[in-house]
């Protein structure tokens, strides 16, 4: 090989800055994908596991086609699409690898270095089979030193990426800073071993027309096309992974949210028994010895003790109602539809409210937890018809059918406005109806406009989904 059969190739340092700036967030994916395979669970972790390979995989793909294709020759350059496609398996097999070892629960440097051998290698697969996707009448000859170079930084800086990845897989508050600053290094190591390979390889003419029968050109429209299809799919996956991370902390609030409705429940069954028991007893005691001493008394302080009597049968009643408010004994003696039967008796007895009730195949063995639901939502939307409504009829409707407990109250109150009601402080009911619903699995439907009344259906099932959810795990 004589210096005038060496072809001169330039850069197009446009091109560099794009495949850098590709390579740079695409390491912050990368730190981002590590976090959600991990964060995640049996099935929906193997598809953050496969679907995250893919993204890191053309993420990486395209840094370096980008990489190469700032390389330009003074000859034509065509590229052999089977073999970039072969190319793009690589990138695959590495991200599929790193994702892998990042993924378990210990990293030893063991596992980082039996990773980093394989995850480097898919990376110099990657560069080496792309290089040889290159279609032109010259033929390209590798230095070994350099080779071997941009091997040794291959897998040097992917067991980097694998501490990296591992490091910040756990979303951590402080550590924004840090995980941008690794994003960095992870975009620049990447670079370097790509230009590293590139490097290595010199361009000699040749003779011999090069085999076109696959190839294909790489035209300027191309290399945009390339870089903008590469940011919306890192777009897509920030995005996603965003909207992933966002639903994790809707389920722990809701799950917390489940747990302070379980609690609160247990607090007003204990308070409600402990005034029913000890301090409607005492009361009751006190009224008794109050109704015996009368019996020894003169009429001036027979009077006396009858007013007393009768301040202790106002306190007495009111306690009894408190208890029932908490927590009514009748739910947990006797069921849901007695229960219901008697909240809507006692409103209807204590408001010129017409209250009518009506239930059809409801099953007497159902889970506690809807049977509080129903109860719940049925005593906040009763109060919030008579209260807020001036309703003068309510209808309740409670039937089981297809499976699922279905409520319906109905009245024919002055109505609202479903959204601006939402919206505004006054919906804490509403929300808190609708919220109570879904705890448990449930749907909720609510029908409302100035002067026409209000529906409000809910669809629950048999049992919690929190308790689904659970024996699905022990299955």
């Amino acid at each position: 090989m004589t210096p005038e059969e060496v072809i001169v190739g330039h850069y197009d340092y446009r091109l560099i800055i794009l495949s850098v700036l590709i390579g740079v967030i695409g390491g912050y994916c990368t730190i981002e994908l590590a976090e959600r395979v991990t964060a995640s669970r049996n099935l929906a972790r193997l598809y953050w596991w496969i679907g995250g390979s893919i993204a890191m995989a053309i993420g990486t793909w395209s840094m370096h086609y980008t990489g190469m294709l700032a390389f330009r020759l003074p000859i034509p350059v065509q590229y052999d699409w089977p073999t970039t496609l072969l190319s793009y398996l690589a990138s695959l097999f590495a991200s599929l690898v790193g994702l892998f070892v990042v993924s378990r629960r210990k990293m030893n440097f063991t596992r980082a270095f039996i990773g980093s051998i394989f995850m480097g290698g898919g990376i110099v697969a990657l560069h080496y089979t792309g290089m040889a996707s290159m279609r032109t009448q010259a033929m390209h000859h590798y230095a070994p030193p350099l080779v071997a170079l941009a091997t040794i930084t291959a897998i040097g800086f992917s067991m980097m990426s694998l501490w990296l990845m591992f490091f910040f897989r756990e979303d951590i508050l402080g550590r924004k800073l840090r995980k941008f600053g690794s994003a960095l290094l992870l975009g620049a190591a990447i670079s370097i071993m790509h230009y590293i390979g590139m490097a290595s390889a010199s361009f000699v003419s040749s003779d011999m027309l090069p085999d076109l029968s696959h190839a294909v050109p790489i035209s300027d429209l191309v290399i945009l096309g390339i870089g903008a299809a590469n940011g919306m799919l890192i777009v897509v996956v920030v995005l996603t992974v965003v909207a992933d991370r966002l639903q994790n902390h809707r389920n722990l609030l809701r799950a917390f949210s489940r747990r302070l409705v379980e609690v609160q429940e247990v607090e007003r069954r204990h308070l409600a028994r402990e005034l029913h028991d000890e301090v409607g007893q005492a009361l009751t005691a006190a009224k008794i010895s109050l109704q015996s001493a009368m019996s020894d008394a003169g009429a001036a302080l027979t009077a006396r003790l009858q007013e007393t009597i009768s301040i202790l049968e106002r306190l007495l009643g009111q306690v009894r109602q408190i208890s029932i408010n908490l927590r009514p004994s009748m739910l947990d003696d006797l069921g849901l539809v007695p229960a219901l039967r008697a909240l809507l008796d006692q409103q209807g007895s204590r408001a010129s409210v017409t209250v009518r009730f009506s239930e059809k195949n409801v099953p007497e063995d159902l889970d506690a937890k809807i049977q509080t639901t129903c109860f719940r939502i049925s005593q906040e939307a009763i109060t919030n018809a008579m209260r807020h409504a001036n309703a003068t009829q309510i209808d309740v409707d409670l039937r089981f059918e297809k499976g699922k407990l279905r409520l319906l109250i109905r009245d024919n109150g002055s109505g609202f406005d479903v959204g601006s009601v939402r919206a505004q402080t006054a919906g804490l009911g509403l929300i808190g109806i609708e919220e109570r619903a879904t705890l448990v699995g449930g749907r909720t439907k609510i029908v409302s406009s100035p002067n026409k009344g209000t529906t409000i259906g809910i669809l629950l099932p048999l049992t919690p989904c929190g308790e689904r959810a659970s024996r699905g795990r022990t299955q």
